[in-house]
């Protein structure tokens, strides 16, 4: 029975190839979603702007009809032989001329002051009074057109589908006389099938495959055109429609179902004031076909299948590539240790490992090498017996200087300190007490300074501090640390079973601030005036102050104290 084998323990081949191959599927998953929702967007945006257009082409095809029909009512109210009519008959053979021209006019008739009917289409209503009706009370004082209303008088008296209400829309206007007296008005009843008429012409000429709902709207929010009749039709609540205006979106409407939604008004035009209508387009089929979920098969179909085209390609390549660090790996392998894949799994050790392990070993290698490298420097420039710097370590002081002294800002001031005595004590108690006291004078040295400022030692009893302060102020700071070094060396030293060693020292301080003058000429300077300090007696401190103006004729440095 084989054991199954833990991943790190596989070859780097098979470790590599299906990292990339889980890689290419998470990429291929993530594109396909991607790519679905991208093209989901797409087609939503191309059927929302196509709905869009339908429902605007219906909105602007009602505002021109009704501009027509007003348009018609005001020519016809001007005619002369329906202003000066005389003849009943003849004044209604005009308006049964203007029906003829639209099937959707169901009544026309003529009133006088008083809303009595005196001539109409067909002879409807002829002799009757309308005085109180809406479309006499407006269009006896202009030009007026009303909303969608149910017939009250014509309801029994035109044509109209059993089970079905009437409807109509009015258009008015005042009827004048030679002297611009209103003698009555001319009103016209439009049927709102004339609603529906438009509403095929509109959906026609883009065929029946899958044509948008059209439905029309009041300003309140009551369906005026419903999508079907005769069945309960979904509705969408009046805030949801003002709130798409003129856009479209994906609604959910009274039915539960999601359709994708366009809205445009209906707008005024010419002699139409307009009525606030809104028509509305619904169709959940399009809402369906580009939502996510529909783009999704084709788009992981390509996703998927690009994936494993780059996941072959891309093992043929790993197979290359590893195979010189294959070779690579089995060539860092320890000597005597197992071959891959053989011995216990727990001495097992892939490619990844074993080269991993020899990067480790060169890594620990160059590190060890580096503080080698970096202890051996420092030796190099640290006194062995005292631990401060040496006269190796000066030229990498002196530029670091250099640097700082360049932009005139800062000066640098260098003591030099030679113990008194000294050679006493290496006669009287040994080279081995001598060098104890050269040990505990570095100390006191170090702290006499500050932090930062590097002490060293230039051989036998001789040391150095180099100081960096501000332009200007390396005099005072010199007189000052020469004190403290002063101080520190008065103090007794002890060495075994010594207590009262006692040395002390002499100090000679120059200053440096001009970068282009060498380090050893200042270095020279203050040798002179420690040598100054030591001719004034012990634990004396000399700051040279620059040579003469007859320095040609040989007259000494300036020293002060």
């Amino acid at each position: 029975m084989s054991t199954f084998t833990p991943p790190r323990q596989w070859s780097l081949r098979a470790q590599v190839r299906w990292s990339v191959c889980l890689l290419v599927a998470t990429l291929a998953v993530g594109g396909g979603e991607w790519l679905a929702r991208h093209d989901a967007s797409l087609a939503r945006q191309d059927a929302g702007n196509q709905q869009l257009q339908v429902a605007h082409d219906m909105a602007e095809r009602l505002s021109q009809e009704m501009a027509a029909r007003a348009r018609d009512v005001q020519l016809l109210s001007e005619l002369d032989e329906l202003r000066h009519f005389t003849d009943a008959d003849a004044a209604r053979r005009a308006l049964e001329r203007l029906k003829a021209t639209l099937s959707s006019y169901a009544w026309l008739g003529i009133t006088d002051r008083e809303g009595t009917v005196l001539a109409a289409t067909d002879g409807v209503l002829v002799g009757q009074s309308i005085a109180t009706r809406p479309v006499f009370l407006n269009g006896i004082q202009g030009l007026w057109t009303g909303d969608v209303h149910e017939a009250a008088l014509l309801a029994k008296l035109v044509p109209h589908p059993p089970g079905e209400s009437v409807k109509f829309v009015d258009v008015a206007a005042p009827l004048r006389g030679p002297d611009g007296t209103i003698r009555g008005a001319l009103a016209l009843h439009l049927s709102w099938e004339w609603a529906e008429q438009l509403r095929q012409s509109v959906l026609r000429p883009r065929g029946a495959a899958r044509a948008p709902q059209l439905m029309i709207f009041d300003a309140r929010g009551q369906m005026l055109l419903p999508a079907e009749k005769g069945i309960p039709n979904p509705v969408l609540q009046l805030p949801r429609i003002a709130a798409l205006g003129e856009r479209w979106g994906v609604e959910t409407w009274s039915d539960g179902q999601e359709a994708l939604t366009s809205v445009s008004e209906s707008r005024p035009l010419g002699d139409f004031t307009g009525f606030g209508w809104r028509v509305v387009a619904r169709d959940t089929q399009a809402a369906a076909a580009t939502s996510v979920q529909a783009a999704r098969p084709e788009a992981y179909g390509w996703a998927l299948g690009a994936g494993a085209l780059a996941a072959l390609v891309a093992c043929w390549v790993i197979g290359r590539v590893v195979a010189p660090v294959e070779q690579l790996a089995r060539s860092l392998r320890p000597p005597g240790s197992p071959a891959q894949g053989a011995g216990p799994r727990s001495q097992r050790r892939s490619d990844v490992q074993q080269i991993a392990a020899a990067v480790t070993r060169l890594q620990a290698t160059v590190k060890e090498r580096d503080d080698s490298m970096g202890q051996l420097a420092d030796k190099a420039r640290r006194d062995p017996l005292t631990g401060v710097w040496n006269r190796g370590y000066l030229p990498e002081m002196t530029e670091s200087l250099r640097v700082a002294l360049a932009d005139g800002t800062y000066e640098a001031c260098v003591l030099c300190v030679d113990l008194d005595g000294f050679k006493e004590v290496n006669d009287r108690y040994g080279h081995a007490a001598g060098d104890e006291v050269l040990v505990q004078v570095a100390r006191r040295l170090r702290q006499a300074a500050r932090a930062g400022d590097p002490v060293f030692r230039l051989g036998g009893d001789e040391f150095m501090l180099l100081l960096t302060c501000p332009l200007g102020e390396a005099a005072g700071l010199a007189r000052s640390i020469a004190a403290r070094v002063l101080a520190e060396l008065q103090r007794p030293m002890s060495y075994r079973t010594l207590s009262n060693l006692r040395i002390s020292a002499s100090v000679g301080g120059a200053v440096w601030s001009n970068p282009a003058e060498p380090l050893a000429d200042t270095m020279a300077h203050a040798d002179e005036a420690l040598h100054a300090a030591k001719h004034s007696g012990r634990g004396m401190f000399r700051l040279y102050a620059g040579m003469p103006a007859a320095a040609a004729q040989g007259t000494p440095p300036r020293l002060q104290a």
